[in-house]
This record gives structure tokens, sequence and C-alpha cells, in this order.
């Protein structure tokens, strides 16, 4: 494994309880973070939520866009002005759609060798499910060149990412008549940095390019009989 540049020193990392905004700063120092929806219907959020880590990243390297035409057909082809509304910068971005998963992932590791970049691989449900090989390349890429990918993948299986998410849409913060920030409910699954098994609901901001935590209040007389408990989310006060 070639060694890790100085860019993705973890000593630095925030405290367990800084919350979102502390996972947030603790993965821009790591280089291959895995993707996903929370469950059947919901791969338009675990798309809404890269797309806005990839915006908040993003630096003069820009933004590198490489997916199957699986994935681009599930979601639908990118629309410009309506990337642009969500706060992703036109002229540092690019975006390549590949036929095959192979074309995809070659595409992806190309782009991580520019220095600094941000690499979103998008790949479709259909086919075999990402073996770790192919994981681990696209992780040396960005750790050779510090750059950053974004894996976005329904798979669930091994992963050299450092961190899983599973994402799901969440309810406006907004009023009955008014148009809301784009939420999403956030389940981090996995983390190779620090402990995992959390969720969190947050607002993104286009304009500012930020994520905004809301309070989340826990139900714990509803806990199934594993223990644990399903939280239910409250409006940000």
């Amino acid at each position: 494994m070639s060694p890790r540049p100085a860019s993705f020193s973890l000593l630095e990392a925030p405290a367990p309880d800084a919350g979102f905004a502390g996972k947030l700063t603790t993965m821009a120092s790591q280089p291959l973070h895995e993707i996903g929806p929370a469950g059947p219907g919901f791969e338009a959020a675990a798309l809404g939520f890269t797309l806005a880590l990839a915006a908040k990243w993003a630096g003069p390297a820009g933004i590198f866009w490489a997916g199957e035409d699986a994935a681009f057909a599930e979601e639908g082809a990118p629309y410009p002005v309506g990337l642009a509304q969500y706060g992703l910068p036109l002229d540092r971005l690019i975006v390549a759609r590949a036929r095959k998963r192979e074309d995809a992932l070659w595409a992806a590791e190309q782009a991580l060798a520019a220095t600094g970049a941000i690499v979103i691989c998008a790949l479709g449900a259909q086919g075999k499910p990402l073996d770790l090989k192919a994981s681990r390349r696209l992780l040396l890429f960005a750790e050779r060149y510090a750059s950053r990918c974004l894996l976005l993948t329904p798979e669930n299986g091994p992963s050299a990412a450092w961190t899983r998410w599973r994402i799901a849409p969440a309810e406006s913060a907004a009023q009955p008549d008014e148009l809301g920030l784009p939420a999403f409910r956030a389940e981090l699954t996995r983390s190779r940095g620090g402990p995992a098994g959390v969720s969190f609901i947050v607002d993104w901001d286009a304009h500012e390019r930020s994520f905004a935590e809301r309070e989340m209040a826990r139900d714990l007389s509803a806990a199934p009989e594993n223990g644990s408990a399903d939280p239910r989310w409250a409006r940000a006060v």
C-alpha cells in the first residue's frame, strides 16, 4: 500500500461528541467514502447527499462525476440548471457516462490522479456487487494523489471505504406552504476512524454550501426486543 500523504492525517480528528459537523471534518481528511440508499426508493436521496458533499468540498481541482449507464438510467441525466442551484460549480464539473461498470471505475481512477479533486463514482444496482479489489484501487489512487472519492453504490458488501453511509429522505423543516431545504437522514453504518452506528438528520443549504444538523429526539419506549430504539426526528428550534 502506498504511504498516506500528510493531508490525510487523523491526528486532528474531532471529539466523538462533535456531531455531524465533526464527522464531516474527519471525513474531509479521509480518501474514500461509500454512500448508498437506506432502502428501496431512496436512491435520489443518496445521490443528493453525495452531490452536496461534493459541492461542499469542491476546490480548484473541481468535481469529476463518473457513472455507469445503469446509474444514470435510474436517476436520469444530470440537469445543469438544477446542479447549479444545488450548489455545484459548473465551471469545475466534468460528467462522464460509461456503458460498463469497468469503464466508470477506470474513469474515476484517472480523475483521482488530479490532486485535490473530488470524484464521484456512481454505480447502478444491476450486475455483480462491487468487489473489495475495486474499492481498494479507488482508495489507493485517492491516497496517492491526495484526492477524495465518493463511491455511490447500493451494494453493502466488502469495501475499503473509510466510512459507509446509508441515506434516506427526511421531512422538510419548512412551513406547510413553503419550499424547504433538501433534508436527509444520514446513518453512519461503518467507520474505520471511530465509532459508527449513529444517525443524523441534516438540511443542505446550497447557497452557503453547508449542512445544518437538527436536534434529535429518541423515544426509548419504542425500543424493539433487541434493545435498540428507532430514532424519531424533531424539527429544528
